[in-house]
């Protein structure tokens, strides 16, 4: 009986303290190029269009859905509202309208490993009078994977932090050591107690 005991507590003991089963991760690496600024124009007159070429990449192991979602940040809202975008893949346009009307761009495929141009074009109308003359304005134009917390987390912003520590399995370890070694102390009692005088 007390080899069985001893025997119990040692596999105790040595249990593995994680659990094995995930075979792969998955990892969603979504950039774009250039990261910072796409539009910087200056000394713009009525008619001018100024095109611009963004490159969407997926360096992750898994395809995923992206969206482009777009926010007025300052300036003149009202030289703003007058611009017109137009949005193409290569192959199709799919988003032509006033700059201020565009929200978020539908859910695009991108494969793992793969890339994506996006064309970007930004006109000043030509019925633009004097009175926009000088102004200017600043929008942000943001990349998402689709279901990143429906979208509230970007691709390139930061990492949630990793807080997964090993407290649980010493609080397991340590209730498995206590329950065990009061075990003992009552099968010891219990055979003191057994035993004829």
């Amino acid at each position: 009986m007390k080899k069985h005991l001893i025997i119990l507590l040692i596999l105790l003991v040595m249990l593995p303290n994680q659990v094995l089963g995930a075979t792969g991760t998955k990892v969603l690496n979504l950039t774009v190029d250039p990261q910072k600024v796409l539009f910087d124009i200056r000394n713009v007159k009525p008619g001018d269009s100024f095109p611009r070429k963004i490159a969407v990449m997926n360096k992750g192991n898994n395809g995923f859905k992206y969206i482009v979602t777009n926010k007025f940040i300052t300036g003149s809202k009202e030289f703003y509202d007058r611009l017109i975008l137009k949005i193409e893949d290569g192959t199709k346009v799919v988003y032509e309208g006033n700059l201020k009307d565009f929200e978020k761009l539908d859910p695009r495929l991108l494969k793992s490993k793969s890339k994506e141009d996006l064309y970007f074009y930004i006109t000043v109308p030509y019925e633009l009078d004097n009175k926009y003359q000088g102004l200017n304005c600043e929008f942000q134009l943001k990349f998402y994977v689709e279901g990143t917390l429906g979208g509230a987390l970007p691709a390139d912003g930061p990492r949630l932090p990793a807080t997964g520590t090993n407290m649980f399995n010493f609080l397991v370890a340590g209730i498995t050591l206590v329950l065990a070694g009061g075990t003992l102390q009552f099968i010891k009692s219990r055979r003191k107690q057994d035993k004829p005088i």
